[in-house]
């Protein structure tokens, strides 16, 4: 679909009563805007085709929208993470597994996403750390350093007290590292990793997920038509 000048700058909300009057464009614009940051959420977290249902439900739920949001990416979010905590949940009831995702650390329940495969050593050191994390500092980490959230969008999206967010994060900086330190096998490693970690984190998912994201937007994944 081709992207006129209106297209990028029309809002989100401009392009959702457009979507409610019948407008099926403007829910293909809405998911090119969106699916990125959702596709992000649940790709570090489960295995792919899952990741690709779970967002295609989130958006699909998203474009239901009736009453107006502050921030249409922070109410999807959020509804991603319902959706993950649904899938979570689910699946730990199948393994005869504890149910409390707020302990629940991914890499002992999920496999690693396939991704990893391609990825160079650094980039699957921060992604393999951060699933080490319980669950909520994961959460709020990746938030953080890949959709480059403030503490306030954090909360909007985990609907959490924002002292709750700002605590996680502290705590989650100093768990990280530790993370890091275990999975590399030098100082320098290590010092390479920590160096300017806000920066490094944000180039790593720049770079570890647009050849993935590029596959989608050629055509998988979209909204179904009404």
């Amino acid at each position: 679909m081709e992207r006129t000048h209106d297209d990028v700058t029309r809002s989100d909300e401009a392009l959702l009563a457009a979507w409610r009057a019948g407008d099926a464009k403007t829910g293909e614009l809405l998911w090119q805007r969106h699916s990125r940051s959702v596709q992000r959420f649940f790709r570090n977290k489960v295995p792919w085709a899952v990741a690709m249902d779970l967002a295609q439900r989130t958006i699909e739920s998203g474009l239901r929208l009736q009453q107006p949001v502050r921030c249409f990416r922070s109410y999807l979010l959020g509804i991603a993470k319902h959706q993950l905590f649904d899938y979570l949940r689910s699946e730990q009831r199948k393994q005869r597994r504890d149910a409390d995702l707020e302990t629940l650390v991914i890499d002992d329940t999920v496999e690693s996403p396939e991704a990893w495969v391609c990825a160079k050593r650094e980039k699957r050191v921060l992604l393999h750390a951060l699933r080490r994390l319980p669950l909520p500092i994961q959460l709020v980490l990746e938030l953080r350093y890949w959709e480059q959230m403030s503490d306030r969008g954090i909360a909007d999206v985990l609907d959490l007290p924002l002292g709750t967010v700002k605590s996680r994060i502290a705590a989650g900086r100093v768990e990280l590292r530790e993370a890091i330190a275990r999975l590399v096998s030098s100082p320098a490693q290590l010092q390479s990793t920590l160096d300017s970690l806000e920066k490094w984190a944000s180039r790593t998912q720049a770079s570890a997920t647009d050849a993935v994201m590029a596959e989608l937007d050629a055509g998988a994944g979209k909204p179904t038509g009404r």
